[in-house]
């Protein structure tokens, strides 16, 4: 009873801020996306059975040309797979309202509208702009979700297994050219990664010919349960509660069945890293086939980390990232990213390669100066950029400041582990850009507040990167699930998980290890190297950079709610003289 009253309680605390925001903007009732009606050439086949050799079936829905099925033709497919329910399209009349999927009522959208037709499901590609392109495509519940048999489950190498199964049937239908590409966003693009390197069947369905996965977490212990060491409570019981739960084929003990426990519980049971979430990240190092990933700016706190991840460990030899600091979905259905999504699909499921996309570079990178300011658009050859010059700018005396010189003799800065900060600063004396990772090394103590109180043994750390124009005002960007308040970037560290991971950690982006827990003693002065989510950010001579350091949550961005609930007492920072607490910044060379 009350595991029940405290997740009742955790879903009101994740879901009250973004409805609360969703009713006050009136998005709830005018949701941001535009709708058009269905191409009459498409073809709509649903609820299509795909057998599984464990016995069971998945659906599908299948849309393809009329014309085409008329002729007999042969054609590639654009395929996705994920656990949302492929019936919930406004043509079925099973959205609110017969609008857009309810995600578009109550998540915010940032820069501007995305428009899709009515046949198109949460995140899915949209049959109107793949059918007359000359694409099928099928979309479908993975096990044990909406009207698909078999155990539900997430993040897992049974989803791979499945998937593959699927890809294979729908290649070998007499309507099928045999090749078949992968499209979708967020679990939509977890799922490729997954059936790209799919353990069950040592490699690639035979099928599948390329991916591009649109912003998906890689590693759900890393990316967003517990990025830093920091328990993430917010979005997993919003994602279970509203996306997962209510389309489950069954109740949630099936899913238990499977799991050991549902998704809001996973870190209770499971808070370090072991065997449990090893296997539910990505086997990237595994895929070798021609990749397009999304990895945007704005992101943090979900998919951006998981995504650059996928890039820079994927070995296929034909692989691109494209960047931008936009809303997701409103880049996802562009006419440019449709396009270049075409380009790339043609390239690998028709061998036709005249609009001279094998010639792109690897990574489109987008450069923002600011809210819905784009700096410039430009392409590199691999990521992190080769020339970056990795300066280390040093936590400096007061005024706080940061300085290319570190500082002979140790000062502190202390602040209160309840609502405290420490902000350092740095002034461009140049145009600067900002583009890769950042890496935060800071020396650092927990004190009580005073002699008798309790020793505290560990500190939540909240970190971000904020950006001053010449007078002194913050200059906000695009965040995740929509915010328009974000900062270049930002991070998140429990001391007591310090650990470092030396196979996956390089000088400029440490990795925790994630399986030791490592408690502060009374005065004891520890090193901590902190992660930063990767930007690209163009600052004009005479901006300044600002360093936060904070004892709580930055940015608010619900539904993400950070758990801060091991400070108490002070937290101190030491720099200068032994201390080599610094910033790593990216600079590229302009």
């Amino acid at each position: 009873m009350k595991a029940k009253i405290m997740n009742v309680i955790g879903t009101i605390q994740a879901v009250a801020p973004i409805l609360g925001n969703a009713l006050k903007s009136g998005q709830l009732f005018n949701p941001k996306a535009d709708l058009t009606e269905p191409d009459p050439d498409v073809l709509c086949e649903y609820d299509v059975e795909i057998p599984m050799s464990e016995g069971f079936s998945l659906t599908a829905n299948i849309f393809r040309s009329k014309k085409a099925a008329l002729n007999g033709e042969r054609i590639p497919v654009v395929m996705c797979a994920h656990p949302y329910d492929n019936h919930l399209t406004p043509a079925l009349k099973k959205t609110p309202m017969n609008g857009p999927p309810q995600q578009y009522r109550l998540i915010p959208q940032a820069g501007g509208r995305p428009k899709f037709s009515k046949l198109t499901s949460w995140e899915s590609p949209d049959p109107n702009f793949w059918i007359p392109a000359g694409y099928a495509v099928v979309n479908i519940n993975l096990p044990g979700y909406a009207n698909s048999g078999g155990p539900p489950s997430a993040f897992t190498e049974h989803q791979g297994k499945c998937y593959y199964e699927a890809i294979e049937w729908i290649a070998n239908q007499p309507w099928c050219s045999g090749k078949v590409g992968l499209n979708g966003v967020s679990f939509l693009a977890i799922s490729q990664f997954h059936v790209a390197a799919c353990q069950a069947y040592g490699g690639p369905p035979p099928s599948l010919c390329c991916i591009s996965p649109w912003e998906g977490l890689t590693d759900p212990y890393r990316d967003i349960f517990c990025f830093g060491g920091v328990e993430e409570s917010g979005f997993p019981t919003f994602w279970w509660n509203t996306e997962v739960k209510p389309v489950i084929n069954g109740t949630q003990k099936d899913f238990k069945n499977f799991e050991g426990c549902i998704a809001t519980d996973w870190l209770k049971e499971h808070p370090l890293y072991d065997d449990f979430w090893k296997a539910k990240a990505a086997k990237l190092d595994e895929i070798t086939i021609p990749m397009l990933v999304c990895a945007s700016f704005s992101d943090h706190g979900l998919h951006t980390m998981g995504s650059f991840r996928a890039f820079e460990k994927a070995k296929s030899k034909y692989k691109w990232v494209y960047t931008h600091r936009t809303g997701k979905w409103v880049s996802y259905y562009s006419q440019e990213v449709q396009k270049m999504t075409k380009e790339f699909m043609d390239c690998f499921l028709k061998d036709d390669t005249t609009s001279g996309f094998l010639e792109t570079s690897p990574v489109r990178l987008e450069v923002s100066s600011k809210l819905d300011e784009i700096h410039e658009v430009r392409y590199e050859n691999e990521w992190p950029i080769a020339r970056t010059q990795y300066t280390k700018l040093y936590l400096s005396e007061q005024p706080n400041i940061l300085s290319i010189e570190k500082l002979g003799k140790n000062l502190e800065v202390v602040y209160p582990a309840k609502k405290g900060k420490a902000l350092f600063s740095f002034k461009f004396s140049e145009d600067t850009e900002l583009s890769g990772y950042m890496k935060l090394r800071v020396w650092v103590e927990a004190r009580a507040c005073k002699e008798g109180d309790p020793q505290p043994d560990d500190m939540a750390m909240f970190i971000a990167v904020n950006k001053l124009d010449r007078d002194g005002n913050s200059v906000r960007f695009n965040g995740s699930v929509g915010i328009n308040g974000d900062m270049v970037t930002r991070g998140w560290c429990k001391v007591s998980r310090r650990e470092l991971d030396p196979d996956e950690s390089t000088e400029w982006h440490p990795v925790q290890k994630g399986t030791s827990e490592q408690k502060l003693k009374a005065g004891e002065i520890v090193p901590v190297d902190i992660e930063l989510y990767p930007s690209s950010t163009f600052f004009a001579a005479g901006e300044t950079l600002q360093l936060i350091i904070a004892a709580d949550e930055i940015v608010p961005s619900p539904p993400y709610r950070k758990s801060a609930d091991c400070n108490h007492g002070k937290h101190v920072l030491h720099f200068g003289g032994r201390y080599d607490s610094y910033l790593l910044i990216p600079k590229i060379p302009l």
